[in-house]
């Protein structure tokens, strides 16, 4: 059966029990693919296109894809952790890197889709501020280069945030104050990795924007 790999960061990755309710975006998204296609998620947290290649595990993934596959790669979040030693220059590496795992991934059959970050709640006086700098507009450049499709999570996500409010979106965030989970007796203020809602949200998104391809992708239903 034809398979859909996810390569992604913590937002789309499978979590552990221990960090529940964290939830990658990636854990949801099987109910929007077409009968017959597995859902092959090999996202990692704390991953960045340049780990991924110097690691290896792009290249496991590509080795196991045959044509026919098809797959989501969606970097950047660590991607801009560049004085960290751990990113890639948005104009130069990480848009190379794209651009060769789309590559590579062509050359085999098999269909690769760009997913830019989606955004982080950071408010400031009251307004949501983009957090990821050149980075999602460095994959479209990308996509453009390598003829794939690349889809805006970034915008999108920003806008859903801002209309669902300042307190409100903390729903979709790990974000929450103490005693409502196990896994955190004191509570937890991260405003970049998902709760079950927020992770609904952010893969029906995905699926809308997917369904309004041109070319449709054929793993979606």
């Amino acid at each position: 059966m034809p398979r859909l790999f996810l390569l992604g960061d913590s937002t789309c990755a499978i979590k552990t029990a221990s960090a529940r309710p964290e939830t990658g975006w990636g854990e949801v998204f099987w109910k929007y693919l077409k009968p017959g296609w597995i859902l092959d998620n090999r996202a990692i947290n704390g991953r960045s296109t340049r780990e991924i290649l110097e690691n290896g595990e792009f290249h496991k993934a590509l080795e196991d894809a045959v044509s026919g596959d098809a797959v989501i790669i969606q970097f950047g979040h660590n991607d801009e952790k560049v004085k960290e030693g751990r990113g890639a220059d948005a104009w130069h590496a990480y848009r190379v890197n794209l651009i060769y795992m789309a590559e590579e991934f062509r050359k085999k059959g098999v269909r690769a889709i760009f997913i830019t970050s989606i955004a982080r709640r950071r408010f400031e006086d009251g307004l949501l501020v983009d957090t990821h700098g050149d980075w999602p507009a460095a994959m479209k450049a990308a996509a453009h280069d390598a003829s794939v499709d690349c889809i805006d999570m970034t915008i999108p996500t920003m806008i859903g945030i801002m209309a669902r409010g300042e307190e409100e979106s903390k729903d979709y965030f790990m974000n929450f104050g103490p005693g409502l989970y196990e896994n955190y007796p004191e509570g937890n203020e991260d405003d970049t990795h998902l709760r079950p809602e927020g992770a609904e949200w952010v893969a029906s998104l995905i699926f809308d924007a997917l369904s309004m391809l041109s070319e449709r992708p054929e793993f979606i239903i």
